[in-house]
């Protein structure tokens, strides 16, 4: 049994390493106008964030690289993850904000231990609730920074929008601009509520990340109640 484990392994370290190198070159045409960090962004710095990772053992980082650490050594070993990226995913914080100059948009971004890009496909995401509507916003990147997408919309809707983000690896902070209208139209004065930030990892080439149950590796901020069932920051 352990020899056949290993030999599936090494079957789909051949596979991934092969499949990303056409993939990305297909969709690198289509990639997502990525805006760098400015100093409008710099107003949500976190001070006072809405949601803040429980970082206790029983709270942080899950999935199969976390349950059976032989798995991420030997992705590791075979150079299509570092040992840093872990932490590229480990939430520190999550907030919203406004520009006043920009009443249109709605910012929010995730703080993790140590921002950069990676291999394979990073994650990076925050959800909440208005108007009786689950809405979210969200990255994917992959292939060391050469695709990033952003998008934001209603969850479980198809058709999301592409939105505004960037990566600032100065600081650790993800940002999200997005065009309220995106997001059922919030305004000042109107309450967001289930706040709550989520990030992962994955090969390049999804499909073979089902193989592991859907996620290599995750997190998920404020944490997860000890029954499972979510966990939700400030509104």
């Amino acid at each position: 049994m352990k020899k056949k484990l290993i030999g599936i392994v090494i079957c789909m370290l051949l596979i991934a390493t092969i499949i990303p190198m056409t993939h990305a070159v297909l969709i690198k045409e289509n990639k997502t106008q990525v805006y760098p960090a400015t100093e409008n962004a710099m107003i949500g710095i976190g001070n006072d964030p809405e949601i803040v990772d429980d970082e206790t053992e029983d709270f942080d980082l899950f999935g199969p690289f976390i349950n059976y650490p032989i798995l991420f050594k030997l992705f590791t070993s075979s150079g299509m993850f570092n040992t840093g990226d872990l932490e590229v995913i480990d939430i520190v914080s999550a907030w919203f904000y406004e520009n006043p100059d920009e009443p249109e948009y709605l910012y929010t971004a995730i703080q993790v231990k140590e921002l950069k890009y990676t291999g394979q496909r990073t994650v990076f995401a925050v959800h909440w609730r208005y108007n009786d509507r689950n809405w979210s916003v969200g990255i994917h990147t992959h292939s060391n920074g050469e695709y990033i997408s952003c998008f934001a919309g209603e969850n479980r809707k198809r058709g999301l929008q592409d939105a505004e983000g960037s990566l600032d690896v100065n600081t650790n902070i993800v940002t999200f601009k997005l065009r309220k209208d995106l997001v059922g139209d919030p305004q000042p004065g109107d309450v967001l509520t289930h706040t709550w930030a989520w990030t992962t990892l994955r090969f390049t080439f999804e499909p073979l990340t089902w193989l592991f149950g859907g996620e290599l590796v995750k997190d998920y901020a404020p944490g997860l109640t000890e029954t499972g069932a979510a966990d939700y920051g400030r509104d």
